[in-house]
């Protein structure tokens, strides 16, 4: 048995949660235990919202807001975190490029200096002292999948935790507002496929920009070259050709 304010958990005799204080009521005191969806809060927030009636002070996502919030494959990702799925291709595949992908901006910063720490890490461990070699390379790269493939398992959980505490907090915002309430986790958990290209394409776009750029000095410097020399080969051969005719 629940609080269904707090979500606190109550004894059967309770008539009131001893965490905050709100009278126990008998239609919202029980929690679906099986339902992955369903995390207590503590003192002030609330637990797993049964349905969209309770809005004017429910903050916890229902099933219907995650439908909502992953859009096109709200199906799949439902099912994995119904039956609790660790593995995530995408995640393992793309790494960062996938949480650009979900809009999850925060994560990957996270991701990218854990992944950097821990990669120097096994480094430094493998090689005290450091120079550049083969072996260098198939250590970091094998550090790269080995860390990949740990993100992969904690993925869809990290997804379900990136999408409950946005959903909340338009919850929170918008409780009295139910049609803009959902527009707003519609785009919130909208997916965009242009920041990854964009990131993607940038690394080839800056070296085709600097080598253009290299190849345009280059040829700045070989002109600049040979109109130095053209003024001494004239100058060298002038005199020979005027003694040969005098």
């Amino acid at each position: 048995m629940f609080c269904s304010n707090c979500g606190t958990k109550l004894l059967e005799d309770d008539k009131f949660c001893v965490s905050c204080g709100s009278p126990v009521n008998p239609r919202e005191e029980t929690a679906p235990a099986d339902n992955p969806y369903y995390a207590p809060q503590s003192s002030g927030s609330v637990g797993y919202a049964a349905g969209a009636g309770n809005r004017g002070r429910d903050t916890e996502p229902t099933e219907e807001d995650f439908a909502l919030f992953v859009g096109k494959k709200a199906d799949e990702y439902l099912s994995i975190w119904n039956q609790d799925r660790r593995w995530n291709w995408p995640a393992f595949l793309f790494g960062g490029y996938w949480m650009l992908y979900r809009g999850m901006y925060l994560y990957l910063l996270l991701y990218l200096i854990v992944m950097s720490f821990m990669v120097n890490i096994v480094r430094a461990i493998m090689f005290p002292v450091y120079y550049f070699s083969g072996g260098v390379v198939v250590v970091v790269l094998i550090a790269n999948i080995v860390l990949q493939a740990i993100f992969a398992l904690f993925a869809n959980k990290i997804y379900l935790h990136h999408a409950r505490r946005k959903i909340r907090a338009i919850n929170a915002r918008l409780a009295n507002f139910p049609d803009l309430r959902e527009e707003r986790i519609a785009t919130a958990g909208e997916t965009s496929l242009y920041i990854p290209i964009a990131l993607a394409v940038l690394p080839v776009l800056i070296l085709i920009v600097t080598t253009l750029f290299y190849s345009v000095q280059v040829y700045k410097e070989i002109n600049e070259e040979i109109r130095y020399r053209q003024p001494q080969n004239s100058s060298m051969v002038q005199p020979y050709f005027y003694s040969r005719a005098t």
